[in-house]
């Protein structure tokens, strides 16, 4: 995300809560996510790349208790955002305009952070993970739902094909992003492809914890 223009993303925000498009695209991935976080009690909630914030509305709901803080670089899915969040919560929300890898957060200050299909756009992916490694308290869970190939011939492809646009995708195969969490300090404890109709192939959902 560092140094990437948001201008693509202001301008899909309007857009960006389309009914087909959050049935058919986005609302399998944050049930497959939601899911992975049951019996949790995190104090601090991340959502990181929040969008327009579907899933930050569902975490607000599953967790009245937590402090949930939406995270994005454009500023125009946030002011959508704004507009469909509660104005308060019990213990707090908030929306941030940050760069994932300058997110201004504390060390061990969050307990679950979740990142929805904008990992793949992250310029720094490394970079960008030893961050939230940072930033999460030790035993916090990592739940990343992201594009992936399923190989890094797929992966340089894509990576190729989508640069010509100016917004060049990573959407690393799930092996190499569950070596790339471990050599970062995070513990791998699932992950799965999550289906969803009309799309190949399937995001995957990679949940760790930081240890």
């Amino acid at each position: 995300m560092a140094n990437r223009s948001p201008t693509l993303f202001d301008r899909w925000s309007s857009t960006y809560d389309a009914d087909g498009l959050q049935t058919l695209t986005y609302r399998p991935i944050h049930d497959a996510v939601l899911a992975r976080l049951k019996g949790e009690e995190p104090k601090v909630i991340l959502d990181l790349g929040c969008g327009t914030g579907q899933l930050t509305r569902r975490l607000i709901g599953r967790f009245p208790a937590s402090l949930v803080v939406g995270v994005d670089y454009s500023a125009g899915m946030l002011a959508e955002a704004a507009e469909r969040l509660p104005t308060a919560t019990p213990a707090g929300i908030a929306l941030l305009r940050a760069d994932a890898q300058h997110l201004g957060f504390r060390e061990n200050s969050v307990d679950v952070i979740v990142c929805t299909e904008s990992f793949h756009w992250y310029e720094d992916q490394p970079g960008a993970l030893a961050g939230l490694a940072k930033i999460l308290r030790p035993g916090g869970r990592l739940v990343i739902a992201s594009i992936a190939t399923t190989s890094k011939f797929g992966h340089d492809v894509v990576r190729r094909t989508t640069a010509a646009s100016g917004q060049p995708i990573r959407a690393l195969p799930p092996r190499q992003l569950r070596s790339l969490l471990q050599r970062t300090g995070f513990d791998v404890i699932h992950q799965r492809r999550i289906p969803r109709l009309g799309l190949v192939p399937w995001p995957v959902l990679t949940d760790s914890i930081r240890g």
